[in-house]
């Protein structure tokens, strides 16, 4: 029978077994490290094979929304290569690194369903593992990873049959001259290439109505600008070329708001005269004086000689007529008075005296009597330089009513939409004192040039006047239409024209503008898309702070899907979702991540246009990077996800 074995006996015993097997502990982990080691290799590669798919799941979403968007149906090789070329696109760009169509490594399958009218987008390719270890097999260095089509994750996307009309709001200003890569640029270059922000602008938007252009639920307009937005006037110039106006949409501040700015777009009101008269402290207020009363006949005087000065200096050489006596034999004016007679009120010739607005026919000479105080006043907001928020442009800080715009975007738009027909001529104040509003269309004609800056006073109007016979309007507002090839229409028109920036930026003003041109759209749904390198004018961008900060882009989204502004007859059709896109031309607004980068780089575009969602903003560095951004907006407004059971 075994004896019990004491406490001190049974201690002993454990210490004697630990000191007897030593070897025994080391040996167990020297077989379980390498186990260990490479269980922790595959569950790092298993980790991020799932993130890889997570990606590739995706990308082939987004992909099938490009793809709807392009709507080939698969109809033959050609447009299956097309859906391939846009899916391997996205897949680009999600995963960072290239990946192809290789059937050694990677597959890639578009199938459409024509009764569902669905597409589907099948994508596997085979990756490297994360970590390439010695123990690992040759097998087990690679993996297979698919959007895994049969089990949850490509999403299908429906072509849908609601109707979308898409303005695109694009900047003219002198900045679009500036190279795309020239990241710090914010003045007119001149230079005319491809690589100009502008010329890509424009290659970009021609392929997106290009990919849409034969679809009827799919209408385009184009909205552009620079201090204005140019418009059409049917109507040529003295010289036989074509013509155009400017326009705006604000309601004016009194006593701003009745006046005729046609009739005083083309004049010349002497300002120098009137700021000399008050630094002499004779003129007190510009808009209290009595001009007509002091100075009557000199006023006339100086409106009848530069429009004779128009016609000497660019008219009459466009036509060949170099002297008065050819201007009167052409037809162009009459001889009037064997000298001048500034005391007299009338110059010694007198050009386009049946034109509507010559100055000295007895109804202008009204408009001139009664409106003469308020332009001297508009022109001293705009050029003196007194005024640090005022830009040049008659609709400015001082003289727009901010909130009776906006409580009146609907209902008045048609007397808050301001146009004058646009002098052709170089920006200078003998020819007009709303100079420097709606120049880009100048700049695309040579009126306006880099050559220019360099030419002495009437060398410039020498060289403007070799381009008037032949003007052609372009850039210019191009609206939506009921006319069955009217997508056509507005893609020839756009690869056609000549597009050469110039001119400053007023965003809110072309924003604000397009507002008619929506509240026409017959679409159940209405999109915005500003293109932009967001760089507006110092004035401009304080008139912009103020109509953003009072909800501008709300009353015009909340305007254009009201129910009573249909019934009012403010719109034609109430829109089911009207939306404001913005597209920033400028790669420092890339790699943004919290609120306050965006607030930083987008301001109040961001947090009182968009309400701080980031899904309205973009950013474009070029082409390819600009088309994305905008074939995304489009398809983001157009359709909905149809889920897998």
């Amino acid at each position: 029978m075994k004896k019990a074995l004491t406490k001190l006996q049974r201690t002993h015993y454990k210490r004697a077994f630990l000191s007897n097997n030593t070897g025994s502990v080391i040996v167990s982990f020297a077989i379980m490290l390498p186990t260990i080691f490479i269980c922790m290799l595959v569950s790092i590669n298993y980790t991020q094979s799932m993130r890889t798919r997570a990606q590739i799941s995706e990308a082939t979403n987004e992909a099938s929304l490009a793809i709807v968007a392009i709507n080939n149906e698969n109809t033959n090789i050609t447009a299956v290569e097309q859906n391939k070329k846009v899916a391997l696109n996205y897949l680009n760009y999600y995963l960072n690194k290239a990946v192809s169509d290789n059937e050694n490594d990677a597959y890639i399958d578009i199938q459409y369903n024509q009764t569902k009218r669905e597409y589907y987008v099948t994508y596997r390719q085979t990756f490297d593992t994360v970590i390439d270890h010695q123990q690992l097999s040759e097998s087990a260095k690679q993996t297979v990873i698919s959007n895994k089509t049969e089990s949850y994750g490509n999403t299908r996307k429906t072509y849908m049959s609601e109707t979308f009309d898409v303005a695109f709001i694009a900047d003219f200003s002198g900045s679009g001259s500036c190279p795309y890569n020239n990241y710090n640029c914010n003045d007119y270059v001149g230079t005319i290439n491809d690589t100009q922000r502008l010329a890509y602008m424009k290659t970009a938007i021609s392929s997106i109505i290009d990919e849409f252009k034969h679809y009827p639920e799919y209408r385009f307009a184009l909205v552009p600008y620079d201090v204005g937005v140019p418009v059409v006037n049917n109507q040529t110039n003295p010289a036989g070329g074509e013509s155009y106006a400017c326009s705006v949409m604000y309601k004016m501040k009194t006593p701003f708001d009745d006046i005729d700015y046609n009739f005083w777009a083309n004049k010349n009101i002497l300002y120098t005269k009137w700021s000399r008269l008050k630094e002499n402290n004779i003129i007190s207020d510009y808009l209290n004086y009595d001009y007509i009363g002091n100075y009557e006949n000199p006023i006339f005087y100086y409106l009848d000689y530069y429009y004779y000065f128009y016609y000497a200096k660019i008219i009459g050489p466009a036509l060949g007529y170099y002297n008065n006596q050819q201007l009167v034999d052409g037809g162009l004016c009459i001889f009037q008075n064997y000298i001048d007679q500034p005391n007299m009120g009338s110059a010694q010739y007198a050009c386009g005296i049946n034109n509507s607005d010559y100055p000295l026919n007895t109804n202008n000479r009204n408009i001139v009597r009664n409106q003469y105080a308020k332009i001297v006043q508009l022109y001293d907001y705009m050029f003196s330089g007194n005024y640090p928020n005022v830009h040049y442009s008659f609709a400015n800080t001082q003289t727009v009513d901010v909130l009776g715009t906006i409580d009146t975007l609907f209902s008045q738009m048609n007397n808050n939409t301001i146009t004058f027909n646009r002098s052709i001529s170089p920006t200078v104040a003998d020819f007009s004192p709303f100079q420097g509003m709606c120049q880009s269309p100048l700049y695309n004609n040579n009126i306006m040039s880099e050559k220019m800056v360099n030419l002495s006073y009437y060398q410039r109007f020498n060289e403007a006047s070799k381009h008037v016979k032949s003007f052609s309007l372009s850039p210019y507002l191009i609206p939506f239409s009921d006319a069955e090839d009217h997508n056509v229409n507005l893609l020839n028109e756009i690869k056609s024209g000549e597009w050469r920036p110039g001119g400053g930026t007023d965003t809110i003003t072309a924003l604000l503008r397009t507002v008619p041109i929506m509240a026409k759209s017959n679409a159940l749904n209405k999109v915005m898309i500003i293109i932009t390198d967001g760089k507006d004018d110092v004035g401009a961008d304080e008139l912009r702070e103020q109509f953003l900060e009072n909800g501008t882009c709300q009353a015009i989204t909340n305007g254009l899907t009201s129910v009573t502004n249909q019934k009012h007859g403010y719109i034609d059709k109430v829109a089911k979702s009207a939306v404001i896109h913005y597209i920033k031309l400028d790669p420092n607004a890339s790699h943004l991540t919290t609120d306050s980068d965006y607030q930083a780089v987008y301001g109040s575009w961001y947090t009182q246009c968009m309400n701080s969602d980031k899904q309205f903003l973009h950013v474009a560095t070029d082409y390819q990077s600009l088309l994305d951004a905008m074939r995304k907006i489009v398809i983001s407004e157009t359709g909905s996800f149809i889920n897998k059971n």
